[in-house]
């Protein structure tokens, strides 16, 4: 009886010395510690190209090789635009490159908005001058004449291949420039610009055919011919004025008088390139 007594303390002791142990052991272990979530780096994502040049913000050195020519030239980070701005004396015709891997858009929010170069710059467009530096197949879309002050946009739709151009400074263009211009300025005071335009392109062309006709002769003579009162250009904008002969004489003076202080005309220049890359 004594035995099976200590027997059964025996048993009560183990098992109370099993269940602290328990306790103790499940009370001593701890989760472990949250490590912070791992934040792998961002890629970033591929470059694409360009649709336009409203981020061309980055400036690179401006194109002047050639006398009177300075383009102030902007790309994107892709190098996929080239928004070029026309801040020489001189007009310029801007093409596509050789392999024709660009293309050119308009760029209305960089060009000048007052109604003297807008049609002005109508009038050079349909002034049929000679262009012998550019290529006969170029499309007429992609020949873009930049008197000064005005812009365009070239765009590569190939990420891998940046935007470029080639370009030209053209003196029929340029004096076409000068003479509709200053016209404009004096016509739009006292008409609107469609019903200007007409005679400035009738004046551009007269400018083009005296140019041609009279190789070598002064500026200011040049002009003379071109407002003379022989001249078609003479008779377009005395019809606008009634055939008023005193206007039209006092309008050609003014017209001349500004003239008079146009950058001097020069030599086409070679066709140059200048494209994107950094």
């Amino acid at each position: 009886m004594a035995l099976r007594s200590r027997a059964f303390l025996l048993g009560v002791v183990l098992l109370a010395v099993a269940g602290a142990a328990g306790c103790s052991a499940s009370a001593g272990t701890a989760a472990p510690p949250s490590e912070p979530p791992i934040v792998l780096p961002q890629t970033p994502g591929a470059l694409k190209p360009a649709t336009n040049c409203a981020k061309s913000t980055e400036s690179l050195a401006p194109a002047a090789d050639a006398d009177g020519v300075v383009l102030s030239v902007s790309t994107d980070p892709s190098h996929t635009s080239l928004l070029l701005k026309n801040t020489g004396s001189m007009t310029v015709v801007v093409i596509p490159d050789a392999s024709y891997s660009t293309r050119l858009i308009a760029a209305p929010y960089a060009n000048p908005k007052d109604a003297a170069s807008r049609v002005a710059l109508i009038a050079v467009n349909s002034g049929g001058a000679q262009l012998p530096s550019i290529p006969a197949f170029v499309p007429k879309n992609q020949t873009i004449t930049l008197p000064p002050q005005w812009a365009v946009c070239a765009l590569s739709d190939n990420v891998k291949e940046t935007a470029s151009v080639r370009y030209v400074q053209n003196q029929a263009s340029s004096a076409e420039y000068f003479v509709t211009k200053a016209l404009a300025d004096q016509l739009l005071v006292k008409m609107s610009m469609d019903r200007s335009r007409s005679t400035l392109i009738r004046c551009a062309r007269t400018t083009t055919t005296m140019l041609g006709t009279n190789p070598g002769l002064p500026d200011i003579e040049l002009y003379v011919k071109i407002l003379g009162p022989r001249s078609a250009c003479r008779a377009g904008y005395t019809a606008l004025l009634n055939g008023d002969e005193r206007a039209a004489g006092q309008l050609g003076a003014t017209v001349l008088n500004q003239l008079g202080s146009a950058p001097r005309l020069l030599p086409d220049s070679p066709l140059l390139g200048i494209s994107a890359s950094p």
